[in-house]
Parts: structure tokens; sequence; C-alpha cells
């Protein structure tokens, strides 16, 4: 994949001259020399050496290095005040915490040893993607800079008309004339940003369907469950006077919370990621999740809200053993939100009531209990909602004026239409034609 024009100078720094090699010969098979210009160096002292005479974009260092270590290389790679990426490495060592360590001391990421082929290259790749997207932003602020720079110009002609209206009464009207054509050009360009920036929301929120579809297509078992989470943890953060910001991003991270498991080391399986019993203990997908989205601009407040989703509110939990109210609100409302949906799909037979005191067992250990009082409210008025009439009618007994009390689905796991949709005969036309190509999973839930 090519994300930058320019090349970008890697050095890596390791005394196992087998290790320098394996890695060189991964990233030229996968990258190419056109991506990646490969450098190494055997010890700390050496690779200074090079870093000063290469001023290399990415720098890969053993912590156990002769000479000094890779904790005080690294300081002097940014004291130095090189702009590279550093990424730290070492064996697993139960009884050293080398991932703080790496923080503490400037890096950007640490790998543990062996290092994975897949995660050398997701790391690097993830480096070069940032990169690209950096130079777009620069490339932006240059644009805005030129037009800050034009308005300048324009202002400070503006000034001079103002100077020749005090000095000569007869050229009044043809000034007059070009600030109201210089008006009507500012409220063109205004025009022009807002429509921008809809346009800019409108690939938000398409954005944010396209991971919500990607992450639905691994997970088709516990299909609708980020849209389900969503209307739940919505539901409860209103309840809660949550400001209105607050509510997006959390109905957002609710999308999305599951987007780690599409990326879950090979060490642990979708099965457990959507057991929330196994999962608060074994797989770090919000991890996975937080660390795709932080990178990204509009997404950070989102990618905070998953990372603590599994924090227990008695410090128990992960990443970090927040505890109580030092868990973000928007993290202990998805937590509850999306134990309860998986719980209710994991065990259909249950009532609400049973789910409901399933939750309630790990009140005021893994969950907020002001959270799931709240919670009780929804599963109530969705209780009364489920009492409403329904029928079942495949897809070609679709009708225009028809409300949808279910969503529908592909066989592919496309979700073609959300519950709650009032049929017009366009959609009917286009539902129809899509299930040629790929047809509607089992029969559609309907209101008449």
């Amino acid at each position: 994949m090519t994300v930058n024009d320019t090349k970008k100078k890697l050095l890596f720094v390791d005394d196992d001259p087998a290790m320098v090699k394996v890695v060189g010969k991964i990233l030229d098979s996968a990258l190419g020399p056109e991506l990646i210009e490969f450098h190494d160096a055997a010890s700390g002292e050496k690779g200074l050496k090079k870093a000063d005479e290469l001023h290399p974009d990415i720098v890969i260092s053993d912590i156990n290095l002769p000479g000094i270590n890779g904790f005080e290389f690294c300081r002097k790679i940014r004291q130095s005040g090189f702009q590279a990426t550093v990424i730290l490495m070492s064996a697993y060592d139960e009884n050293e915490d080398y991932a703080i360590q790496a923080k503490e001391t400037g890096a950007d990421a640490f790998l543990i040893k062996p290092i994975k082929k897949g995660e050398l290259l997701f790391v690097v790749n993830y480096i070069l993607r940032i990169d690209h997207l950096n130079q777009t932003v620069l490339g932006k602020n240059q644009e805005l800079e030129d037009s800050l720079t034009r308005l300048k110009q324009a202002h400070e002609k503006m000034s001079g008309m103002n100077d020749e209206l005090q000095e000569d009464q007869r050229r009044l009207n043809d000034n007059l004339k070009d600030i109201m054509r210089m008006n009507s050009k500012l409220e063109s360009q205004n025009s022009q940003i807002s429509s921008m920036n809809r346009e800019l929301a409108e690939r938000f929120d398409s954005t944010v369907g396209l991971l919500t579809n990607i992450i639905e297509l691994n997970q088709s078992q516990h299909r609708g469950h980020s849209e389900r989470v969503a209307e739940i943890a919505v539901f409860i953060a209103k309840k809660m006077r949550v400001p209105k910001d607050a509510i997006e991003n959390l109905r957002t991270a609710a999308r999305l919370h599951e987007l780690g498991i599409v990326s879950l080391p090979r060490d642990e399986t979708v099965e457990e990621a959507l057991d929330e019993g196994k999962s608060r203990t074994v797989t770090s997908h919000p991890m996975v999740a937080e660390m795709l989205l932080k990178g990204f601009a509009g997404f950070e407040p989102v990618a905070e809200l998953i990372r603590h989703m599994h924090e227990n509110v008695d410090g128990s939990g992960k990443p970090d053993g927040l505890v109580g109210e030092g868990i973000p609100v928007g993290s202990r409302i998805l937590s509850v939100a999306s134990f309860y949906d998986h719980y209710m799909v994991a065990h259909p037979d249950s009532s609400i009531l049973e789910v409901l005191k399933k939750v309630e067992q790990s009140n005021g250990t893994w969950f907020d209990e002001n959270v799931v009082s709240f919670l009780s409210d929804y599963a109530l008025s969705q209780h009364q909602s489920d009492d409403e009439k329904t029928v079942s009618c495949s897809v070609f007994a679709l009708k225009e004026g028809m409300i949808l009390a279910s969503d529908i689905y592909s066989e592919s796991g496309i979700n073609l239409l959300r519950k709650g949709t009032v049929l017009d005969r366009d959609m009917v036309n286009k539902i129809l034609k899509f299930n040629n190509v790929d047809p509607v999973a089992g029969q559609v839930q309907v209101k008449p």
C-alpha cells in the first residue's frame, strides 16, 4: 500500500545480525526501497552517530544494547531534536514494565520480541499513514496561510480605499461599488465554507457507517449490536443530562467500540471478544480500536471513550485500573450498554428481568450504579414497545408505508435499512434490486 510519494529513512538498532537481516528483508519485501530506505546499527553509540548523519524518519531500537541501552538511546534521540518516530522493543519480562518505561523516555511505541511480521508491518504502515496525513494537513495549512495573506492584502487595499474616500468625494461611488463586490465575494466564500463543513460532517458520518458495516461483517452472530448499543447509550446519556456534544461522541464510540475486533491478534478470537464475561479480562480489542482511531482528527474523544470501556468502577478493570468517577462517564455508559446487548443476544430465551438481574450482579463492581438504574428505564421502555403488533413477511411483500420493526440485512451481512424506517416506493424498489445480487437474510419484521 503506497501512502506517501516520499521515501522514508528507517534506522534499526540491534546487536543481533540475524534480527537486522530478517527485519530488513521483511520491510524490503513488503514495502520496497521506494518507500523505506533501511539502515542499521549494532549499538546505541553507533545508532546515535548514524542518526546524526541520516536524520531518520523512523527509529526502531532494542532496549538491551551493548553500551548505552535503548532507553538512554531514546532520550538522546529526543534531546537531539530529531523529528523521528521512535519504537523500542524487548523480549517479554514479567518483572519489567518496559512499555511504561519506553513511554517515559519519549518512545512512541513498544514492541515485544520476537517481532511478528504482521505487527512490524502494521506499525510501520501506520507510521507512514500518519506521516501522509500530517503532510496533507501541512498542505491545507499552507493553503489557509495563503488565503489569510490574500485576505490581509484585501484589507490593506480597503484601508487605502478609505483614505482615498476622504481625499476625493468623486471616488466615493466607485469605492462603494468595489466594497459591495468584495462583500458579495466574501458571502460566496462563506457559503462555500458552510457547504464544505456540511460535506465534512457527511463524510464523517459516512466513514463511521462504513466502519460499522465492517464490524458487522466480522460478527454476524451479533448482527446489529453496534447500533443497538448506540441507541441504549444515547438513551442513558440523555437521562443523565450529558452535554449534547458528549452524547454525539458517545454515539460514535458506541457504533465503533468493537472496531478492534476486526484487527485482533491471532491468539485472540472473535468469540472471546464478544463474550463480555471473558473480554473484560482477556481481550485487548478496546485498546486496538483506540490505536486505530486516535490518529485521525475528530476521533480522539471517541478513541478515549472506547479505551476505558472495560474499566471497572471498583478499580479492577483494564487498561488503567481507573476507579469510579475517574472513568469517563461515556465509557461507564458504553460498558453497561454493550454488556446488556451482548447478553441479550447470547441468551435469547432470557426475559428482560433476568438480563437486568445479570447486569445488577456486577452493580458497584464492574458497573456504575447510576448508569444501571437508567438501563432499567430503557429496558422497560423497550418491553412496552415490543408489545406493539408486528408481522413477518418476505422481501417481495414489502409495501410503501410499512414501518420496519427490525433492521434489514443481506446474507453477506450488509445492513440495508434500520429499524424504524418508514418505507417509500423508491426504498422498496432498491431493496428488491439489491436482493437479486445479495439476497435479504430471512423474513422482514414490519409494523403494518
